[in-house]
């Protein structure tokens, strides 16, 4: 949806001053607003800001311009940078439009100690992982499109039983059909991650891009190809939505809004060799969500100011199906399958202030109806408030912070982003929700935009997405998230490190199993160093740890990791080879789910 590019501006959510900087790629000039406040279209109430459930997409072109797009660097600095490996910028559309269009190939062989990943008895094997890759990205005034495919072979020569073919996507696009008034809004996301959750937090659900494949020792580099998810314990998760939609500017006096959204998300426990790029939702370990989503909105404009007010109208209709072994029930005797439909109804109206520039004060009030007709079932008709601030210290930083009754219980909701150096950069966000596994992992898709390296990152500010999807072990049920993330990214002349740390609490709500409560907490951290021009050091450890989460079939509370270094060896500019060792462990209360694994994997890959 987005060319990658320098920060442009850490907005948050709802509202902020404008720089003098220019709009993004194919809005030049959008951002110019002398500091006068604009409001984000993309949420009707500041719970979504965290990640809550079931949220038309967040970025549009009235919004476009604050999405934060990584660290902007001084032009020594950019120069500096320009041997390493793409740390900094990745592949983006040219500059001033066009498209980039690259295919690449990766093929890596692995020896492994314990290839079905047991307690006992261990098993060595020798596995082929091939991954085909193609990344696009263009910036013409009718599309902008990030788009990554790349679909993963894994090979095992003793264990034939693990051979499979997952798949690995993530895109983003927004169509102009009438400029300045109509357009759609596209979104696609696969992905692999561990049935029981844990493994260090591995998985490639939101870990596309180059990090498919990757050669470096990166956290989502351990699972690209799928090295170290073994095809007995995984789940192909998959998520399409379009969302076409009016918007148009009033000059002065506000913009309006009305948009419709079509999303359908499944996911499947990998049963046989192939899983298709298409899910099919159908099946005794498979569930799918299919969602309708109405949406209008109405912001006032600058007449008002320094005051301003939105007026939001969501509408959401859902139907979920699940195959009776879905989840942890998997290794159960066989089930009958569950289908219920949903319903979550919002009116709000916000006001807000803008005291000066640095402070905004905000409140809001209106009705939520929420509804899942399943067994247990839950039942929300309740009035619904904030209260909150903005803080705008500088253009490359911003926090807010808000209180309020959603979804039927009082919580706090905290974003922000603080540039602490003009290399180093600072994510925070805390938020509760409720919905479904598959409709958290729906919300976070919408919530995405393309970062600066092709990725997925949190559009509200720069932040990590779908950590939780990865680490929690697949449920059925509709349960409270309570979820706490931050990240520190830095970039040195030869070096880049990165650290991110989240904590969701999931809670069942409505009847049902207390067994499904529990708390994911998650860190993750890495580091590249360039030795030379064509020779990288990486190093990359992930921990995880599962507290009162079980089932029939699950490791119950559970602590796990993940360690790799490597070396990466850039032949020429199109051909680069790698050797990395990596080790993956968990320890379970249930001997059965504790294991270690050692893996030394080879790889070269091939940029066309």
């Amino acid at each position: 949806m987005h060319a990658a590019g320098p920060f442009r501006r850490a907005a948050g959510d709802f509202s902020s001053f404008c720089n003098d900087r220019g709009g993004a790629a194919g809005h030049p000039g959008r951002g110019v607003r002398n500091g006068v406040l604009r409001l984000s279209l993309g949420a009707v109430s500041l719970g979504w800001a965290a990640g809550g459930a079931g949220a038309f997409p967040l970025i549009d072109p009235s919004n476009s311009d604050q999405v934060p797009q990584g660290t902007e660097l001084a032009t020594p600095d950019a120069q500096d940078l320009k041997h390493q490996l793409q740390l900094s910028d990745s592949l983006a559309a040219p500059p001033g439009g066009g498209w980039t269009i690259v295919p690449r190939l990766d093929l890596q062989e692995m020896f492994t100690d314990n290839a079905l990943q047991a307690n006992s008895p261990r098993q060595w094997d020798l596995a082929t992982y091939l991954s085909p890759d193609i990344h696009i990205a263009g910036n013409t005034p009718r599309l902008q499109l990030t788009f990554d495919y790349a679909p993963a072979l894994s090979m095992y020569a003793r264990t034939s039983s693990l051979n499979s073919l997952t798949q690995q996507m993530d895109g983003i696009g927004l169509v102009t059909v009438v400029p300045d008034l109509a357009y759609v809004d596209l979104r696609a996301l696969a992905g692999v991650h561990n049935i029981y959750g844990g493994i260090g937090g591995l998985g490639t659900v939101g870990a596309t891009g180059q990090a498919v494949g990757s050669l470096q020792a990166s956290v989502p580099g351990l699972a690209g190809t799928s090295a170290g998810l073994t095809r007995s314990d995984d789940v192909q998760t998959n998520s399409f939505g379009i969302s076409p939609y009016l918007l148009t500017e009033l000059g002065d006096w506000g913009t309006g809004k009305l948009g419709y959204s079509l999303n359908v998300t499944a996911s499947d426990r990998l049963t046989g060799f192939a899983a298709s790029p298409i899910l099919s939702g159908s099946g005794p370990n498979a569930a799918t969500l299919i969602s309708n989503e109405e949406v209008a909105h109405w912001g006032s404009g600058d007449w008002l100011n320094p005051v301003q007010n939105s007026f939001d109208i969501d509408l959401m209709q859902s139907q979920s199906t699940y195959g009776g072994n879905y989840g942890l029930n998997s290794t159960a005797a066989p089930a009958p399958s569950q289908s219920y439909s949903s319903t979550r109804n919002f009116i709000t109206d916000k006001i807000s202030w803008q005291i000066n520039r640095v402070v905004q004060m905000f409140a809001s009030g209106g009705h939520e109806y929420i509804v899942y007709n399943t067994t247990g079932g839950l039942n929300v008709d309740d009035l619904t408030w904030s209260a909150g601030t903005t803080l705008t210290p500088d253009p490359d930083t911003f926090l807010t912070v808000s209180y309020g009754h959603l979804y039927g219980y009082d919580s706090l909701t905290v974003n922000g982003r603080y540039a602490v150096t003009g290399r180093t950069t600072l994510t925070v966000s805390y938020g509760s929700s409720t919905g479904t596994q598959l409709e958290n992992l729906q919300s976070q898709l919408n919530l995405a935009t393309a970062g600066s390296n092709g990725t997925l990152v949190n559009g509200a500010n720069g932040g990590q997405l779908f950590a939780a999807t990865n680490a929690l072990p697949v449920q059925n049920g509709v349960f409270r998230y309570d979820t706490f993330a931050a990240g520190l990214q830095t970039l040195l002349d030869r070096d880049s490190f990165a650290v991110n740390v989240f904590d969701t609490t999931q809670t069942r709500q409505g009847a049902g199993s207390a067994s499904s409560n529990g708390k994911v907490l998650g860190v993750t951290a890495s580091w590249q160093h360039e030795l030379r021009a064509d020779l990288t050091l990486s190093a990359a450890a992930s921990y995880s740890m599962q507290n009162g989460i079980s089932g029939i079939g699950g490791p119950g509370n559970s602590n796990s990791e993940a360690v790799s270094a490597g070396l990466q060896y850039q032949i020429s500019d199109t051909v680069g080879a790698s050797l990395r060792y990596s080790l993956f462990a968990r320890q379970a209360n249930t001997t059965a789910y504790t294991f270690y694994e050692n893996m030394l994997i080879l790889g070269i890959s091939k940029t066309f």
